[in-house]
């Protein structure tokens, strides 16, 4: 058995629902999301195409400000919690920044409604923060309200999207549903991961690059990090699908893999063709591990609005992954206390 016969999902800081897409594929029931940004709220209402009518009963705001006890009963939490300013680590000091504060409203929910599972994620700099404490510090409080915890960073091509997305990932098992020698074992990867020419298929001229984008991009090439670095017709020369991040300093090229996908900046191109494209917001959201059945369901969200979404998801087909190896792990952890 790959999921439980059925479960229940909230979804915290939900964005624009990955860990939504890769709950209902195992069978789970979303039974509440918080998020506080108003156009994430409005994607995550199309991809999952929530009816307007009952979805504002699922909408729990600011999950700081929800009570524990009037949530509804769940079995699984999932969570991408912020990390932008942690400063002094411990809850008695406190995180000073609010946006610090909310793993401790995560771990408070957790206390309070004893899910069976979690599932949290975090940036690839909280392994060296404080030098790891601030991450000893997080799995100490998420050990404390009664669950095993286990965390590894791993990469979104690990588990078949192309994109060199790093993000630490924690899994809880509510400590009665195992025994002492429970370990929670991160799956490994797998070989292959999507192709490329599946994902990047939006032939809309507005990304195709006409003569002012490539006399802004030939610029770029001449300021002082890039000059007599490469040229256009170089880059042109490129084999399709070949990403090129035009950095605020200094131009990368990748192959065969998107680098990571940032809200705050949207500097992708690729070639294909012979030509130069700028990533677009639906490939964007692509590379996140929504597929062709989400993507249709988007209408009236800007490209810029997109890639700033896509650059807080979560990807859907690490969060399958994750979620098939716990629901796998602990039944045959439960099964062999049986025997």
């Amino acid at each position: 058995m790959s999921s439980p016969p059925s479960f229940r999902f909230l979804d915290f800081c939900a964005g624009i629902g990955a860990g939504h897409a890769a709950a209902v594929k195992l069978g789970g029931e979303c039974v509440g999301y918080s998020e506080i940004d108003e156009k994430a709220k409005r994607t995550y209402r199309m991809l999952h195409d929530l009816d307007p009518l009952w979805e504002p009963l699922l909408d729990l705001g600011d999950l700081t400000q929800a009570d524990a006890k009037s949530l509804p009963d769940f079995d699984l939490m999932m969570g991408g919690f912020p990390c932008q300013t942690f400063s002094i680590v411990g809850r008695r000091e406190g995180f000073k920044d609010p946006r610090g504060q909310i793993i401790f409203a995560l771990s408070d929910i957790l206390h309070e409604k004893q899910p069976n599972y979690f599932l949290l994620e975090n940036v690839k700099g909280l392994l060296s923060h404080n030098g790891g404490e601030t991450l000893r510090q997080i799995e100490i409080e998420l050990r404390s309200v009664g669950y095993r915890v286990a965390s590894q960073l791993v990469s979104s091509e690990d588990y078949g999207i192309p994109q060199k997305r790093e993000r630490v990932y924690f899994v809880g098992v509510r400590n009665d549903l195992v025994d002492d020698s429970f370990a929670f074992e991160f799956p490994k990867p797998i070989e292959k991961t999507k192709p490329l020419r599946t994902i990047l298929t939006d032939d809309s001229p507005a990304h195709a690059f006409g003569p002012e984008r490539l006399e802004s991009l030939r610029k770029y090439l001449g300021n002082k990090y890039n000059k007599n670095l490469t040229s256009i017709d170089d880059l042109l020369a490129l084999p399709d699908y070949t990403f090129i991040d035009t950095r605020q300093s200094d131009l990368r090229i990748f192959k065969k893999a998107c680098p990571t996908i940032r809200s705050g900046r949207q500097g992708i191109l690729y070639v294909k063709g012979g030509a130069l494209r700028k990533l677009s917001g639906l490939e964007a959201i692509a590379l996140q591990g929504f597929g062709k059945n989400y993507q249709k369901r988007i209408s009236g969200v800007t490209d810029s609005d997109l890639h700033f979404q896509a650059g807080n998801a979560f990807t859907v087909d690490v969060v399958l992954e994750l979620l098939k190896a716990v629901f796998v792990q602990t039944e045959a952890a439960q099964e062999a206390a049986c025997a």
